[in-house]
């Protein structure tokens, strides 16, 4: 009986686990967006698909487009940070919302029975004619569709401004380097009044007798075999579905007057700004 549901819970588990993997070497807030926006239609297709033969084969594409999100969220500078994985990933739900929709409304097949009437051993005699239909099946299609179709249409508004910048993107850092938030050279944390530019700032302490430049050396080395910085930029673009646009995220590196002899203290100011003339 559990026989027709295999490929479904298998194709969603393992659609999970990548998804998981995926957003897991962003940060954790990232991982909730690509499980929300690209595993949830695939999750229920499996579940809520009438049984047609494009079933299987649907559900294939929807778990290789999971895989995408390494390319598209290649773990560069600017891809840890919640609004441009909300602007790239709200793409994802369109392709499983009008799936779902259009098999539920145009499928003459038999649909698949709930999981709950599998597990719990109900299905319909073999010598009984005609499809079971479960009367809530269509009606909880159809919003389960219409929901992943605002997801992915309507809201995409919501992400317009850059957001903060992510501390993943400095985080978590070497032994022997302690960070606290302070106030840089453009203030506390926060963005301005359009929303076009937002950034933090960090206190960095080092080693005792270490001094500032080592420091330094030490951070930006960090930054560019953990974080994905390379040579010695200090803004990247950050791209959306292999595109540049004019949103960049900086790191600036400063001297800090908290330096002392004992601990030496540098500045870092994560920034996102819009650089398009509307910004």
């Amino acid at each position: 009986m559990a026989k027709p549901w295999l490929w479904r819970i298998g194709v969603a588990a393992l659609g999970l686990a990548i998804a998981v993997a995926v957003g897991w070497r962003l940060s954790s807030d990232v991982t909730v967006v690509i499980v929300v926006c690209a595993w949830v239609p695939l999750a229920a297709w499996c579940l809520l698909a009438p049984r047609v033969l494009a079933a299987l084969p649907i559900a294939l594409v929807l778990l290789a487009a999971i895989g995408t999100i390494w390319w598209t969220l290649p773990g560069q500078p600017g891809d840890r940070t919640l609004s441009v994985a909300w602007s790239v990933l709200l793409w994802y739900p369109l392709p499983g919302g009008l799936a779902l929709l259009a098999a539920t409304w145009w499928s003459r097949g038999r649909p698949t029975r709930p999981l709950w009437m599998v597990i719990g051993g109900r299905s319909r005699p073999a010598e009984e004619p005609g499809p079971v239909r479960p009367v809530w099946l269509r009606p909880t299609a159809t919003l389960v569709a219409t929901g992943l179709l605002v997801l992915g249409c309507c809201l995409g508004g919501l992400a317009s401004g850059v957001g903060m910048p992510s501390p993943d993107e400095l985080f978590p850092l070497p032994a022997g380097m302690d960070a606290t938030r302070g106030t840089g050279p453009d203030g506390s944390d926060g963005c301005d009044q359009t929303g076009h530019s937002c950034w933090t700032y960090y206190q960095i302490t080092g080693a005792a007798g270490e001094s500032t430049d080592v420091l330094t050396e030490r951070l930006r080395r960090h930054l560019r075999e953990a974080r994905g910085w390379s040579g010695a930029e200090s803004c990247r673009p950050v791209h959306g579905f292999f595109l540049r646009t004019a949103t960049q995220l900086c790191i600036t590196v400063t001297s800090d007057p908290a330096d002392s002899v004992d601990h030496p203290a540098i500045g870092v100011e994560l920034s996102m700004t819009n650089l398009s003339p509307a910004a």
